[in-house]
């Protein structure tokens, strides 16, 4: 019967634990875990894509397709810094 007792305290007393001392890893503030971060997280395609064409031609050491090419070459501000940052790392 004592061994019932203490996984109901220890249940009880996980339920009890201090929140402030507890830290999200999301967005490093203190006051709640990971999985209760209200932050949404990064869904961008243009971000992904762009990722995804630089480790190809990085792993294969091929020259992009026109088409991708021209696509990494937009006129988005953030498109001109990653390409200054690709000629940069060449």
């Amino acid at each position: 019967v004592k061994s019932d007792d203490k996984k109901e305290d220890k249940k009880a007393n996980e339920k009890k634990r201090d929140m402030s001392k507890v830290k999200c890893y999301n967005c490093k503030k203190e006051g709640h875990f990971a999985k209760d971060s209200k932050k949404a997280k990064v869904k961008d395609y243009n971000y992904y894509k762009t990722k995804m064409l630089l480790a190809k031609k990085d792993r294969d050491e091929q020259v992009l397709l026109a088409e991708d090419q021209a696509w990494m070459e937009s006129s988005s501000d953030s498109n001109q810094k990653i390409n200054e940052n690709m000629v940069f790392m060449a």
